[in-house]
């Protein structure tokens, strides 16, 4: 079993993910089936309260399947602050997922959704040590398999159905009350999405295929040396 990851973890260097070129905010991707999108957002844009979101559009929209990296390298001013980022589907208004870190002592960290089935529900909540600095949530959906976060430290959401969810937009704040401190006060929270599509290019899906096959191997060997 030891070297069959091996030989998936080798497969994983594929071109698909080798380093590409920047220009501004946009990865150009050498394989054109690829969108590749890095969006930095200023820390101000947190010290606003929820019902003065801002929503802005991302430079392109994503969907069918793809991955996010959420980079959190604020400096908090107050311990009650937090930095909440939701992203918005391009067809249904309102419908978005949330995802909330907390100012540090406690790292507070929750996931929630609004989509008109359900309205705005609570999905995963840790008052403490939800996130760790430097470790960024790793987000990745299909049509086929739902929607999955990371939250740094494990896989803390599984599999859920927002179908069919096309990334457009995003919005974020942090502060509880509009006479609360500042939520931040310095720093950049950085967003990164990779999107395939496969109706193009059947091979782009293969970096996702990958991804979650080699999930259900590291899965197996920790079961198995469990039971040895």
């Amino acid at each position: 079993m030891r070297y069959l990851l091996v030989i998936f973890l080798a497969f994983t260097a594929i071109p698909a993910f080798a380093q590409e070129p920047i220009i501004g905010d946009y990865i150009q991707p050498t394989n054109e089936s690829l969108l590749i999108q890095k969006t930095e957002i200023p820390y101000s844009e947190f010290n606003r309260v929820s019902s003065d979101v801002l929503i802005k559009e991302f430079e392109n929209m994503h969907e069918s399947s793809w991955q996010a990296e959420l980079h959190n390298d604020l400096l908090y001013g107050n311990p009650e602050g937090d930095a909440v980022i939701r992203i918005y589907d391009s067809e249904i208004p309102g419908k978005f997922f949330e995802i909330g870190m907390g100012s540090h002592p406690r790292y507070s960290y929750w996931i929630a959704a609004d989509v008109p089935e359900t309205g705005y529900v609570l999905l995963y909540s840790a008052f403490e040590n939800g996130w760790i600095q430097g470790k960024p949530t790793k987000i990745t959906y299909s049509e086929q398999t739902g929607l999955t976060v990371d939250n740094g430290l494990r896989t803390v959401l599984s599999n859920l159905d927002l179908s069919p969810f096309t990334i457009k937009s995003y919005s974020v704040y942090g502060m509880k009350g509009s006479t609360d401190p500042p939520a931040v006060t310095d720093g950049v929270y950085t967003v990164k999405i990779i999107s395939a599509d496969y109706g193009d290019n059947p091979l782009s899906l293969f970096p996702f295929v990958v991804t979650g096959i080699l999930g259900v191997v590291v899965a197996v060997l920790i079961f198995s040396k469990k039971r040895s």
